[in-house]
């Protein structure tokens, strides 16, 4: 099932129906969306992770400490467990670590890597020693290696390569006999087949499960209208901004939009023209908003807005300006309007701030909406810039009608 969010409306895309429309087929997103899912994915997956390194790590531990039980000690067996229980304890300790969504898919990667080449070597030992039963803890591990680690679907599969490889060349280091060695390799090798398959497609569903739940969230944040996002979605987008722009000592610029004397446009043509006037205009206000923390917005009415990251004033004016044009450029007849061109034409207003502690996003919008107010005082179908104005501005004070 295909969805797309760009039809005859011109309805901005969303980056959710785009990478369902590749029907995922590469079980990878592109790397902001990537980076999104992996948070996702961690976050569901905690508390099952914990349980799983936790009850490794024991098991681990109980091994290594009968180890050194009465008889003869095999330092060689000790140590392998010792570095497995290392990987095992790093994996336990990053789980329940404030570092867990920045390194855990890291460490699990290295970590289960080395679990599974040292534990196939023990498991190989044992089985030259009469133990045959080992071969079951190695088949339960290949099993957890997929669905209960938190790899990726790539780390899995180095990590089952590395398990299949050493388990195989361990046993013929200990000398087990030819048949033993194809039957304990062979199924070791069907399980970690049938798993892998398994866990594969398992993934493919999980990530289509994560766009759809991403596009149901997409589309709450949109304006039914004219596909930007909704005024809900702007003023959380602008607390973002805000803090970003604080950590990094940026800019924030926030423009606001109004179509000119709109109402009389709705009167005399009608309110479905004005819908596809408003949408037609959307497209071209969404067009601005092309990186990450940039967002285009319907505020309200016919007024749309726009936040910009780290764009000063002499890069905001000719964006803004560009959009001025290009509205005219659309040709929309508007017969009542007080400018001068018969045609429907916007004015902007601009709010650039630098963030601070002492102030709050509440004043970058109202300084974008007097800025918008002056546009319009002076004329309509022009720009504004307020920056330096914001110094003097008292947020929440606001000037007469």
């Amino acid at each position: 099932m295909a969805f797309t969010l760009k039809g005859k409306l011109g309805i901005p895309d969303s980056r959710y129906a785009a990478e369902l429309d590749k029907r995922v087929a590469e079980a990878r997103f592109a790397p902001d969306l990537e980076a999104e899912y992996d948070e996702f994915f961690l976050s569901e997956r905690r508390a099952q992770l914990r349980s799983f390194n936790g009850m490794l790590l024991a098991l681990v531990l109980a091994a290594l400490l009968l180890s050194f039980g009465p008889g003869p000690h095999d330092h060689l067996q000790q140590a392998r467990l010792g570095l497995i229980s290392i990987g095992c304890a790093a994996l336990s300790w990053v789980s329940f670590s404030r570092l867990y969504q920045e390194f855990y898919l890291a460490a699990a990667r290295w970590a289960s890597l080395s679990i599974a080449v040292f534990g196939s070597i023990e498991v190989a030992h044992r089985i030259a020693a009469g133990q045959g039963e080992a071969l079951a803890w190695l088949a339960a591990y290949s099993i957890g290696l997929f669905f209960m680690t938190g790899l990726r679907f790539g780390a899995a599969v180095q990590a089952s390569l590395a398990l299949a490889l050493s388990f195989t060349a361990a046993l013929i280091w200990d000398r087990v006999p030819g048949i033993q060695v194809v039957h304990s390799v062979g199924i070791i090798a069907v399980i970690l087949l049938i798993v892998g398959t398994a866990y594969f497609h398992q993934a493919l569903r999980v990530r289509k499960g994560f766009l759809e739940r991403g596009l149901i969230a997409d589309l709450a944040a949109r304006d039914g209208l004219t596909g930007l996002k909704n005024r809900r979605a702007f003023d959380e987008h602008l607390i973002r901004a805000w803090q970003q722009g604080l950590r990094d000592r940026k800019t924030i610029s926030v423009m606001f939009i109004d179509v000119d004397c709109f109402k009389k446009f709705n009167d005399r043509y009608g309110h479905k023209a004005g819908d596809i006037a408003l949408q037609r205009i959307a497209g071209v206000v969404h067009s601005v908003a092309k990186r990450a923390l940039d967002l285009a917005a319907r505020y309200g009415g016919e007024e749309l807005a726009v936040i910009l990251y780290d764009v000063p004033r002499e890069a905001a004016a000719p964006l803004a300006e560009a959009m001025r044009n290009a509205v005219m450029n659309l040709g929309i007849e508007h017969l009542d309007s007080v400018v001068p061109l018969n045609l429907v034409t916007i004015s902007i207003g601009i709010g650039i701030v630098r963030p601070t502690l002492a102030r709050s996003p509440d004043g970058a919008v109202q300084l974008a909406d007097e800025a918008l107010y002056a546009a319009k005082r002076n004329g309509r179908n022009r720009i504004e810039i307020f920056e330096s104005e914001y110094d003097a501005l008292s947020t929440g004070t606001f000037r007469a009608r």
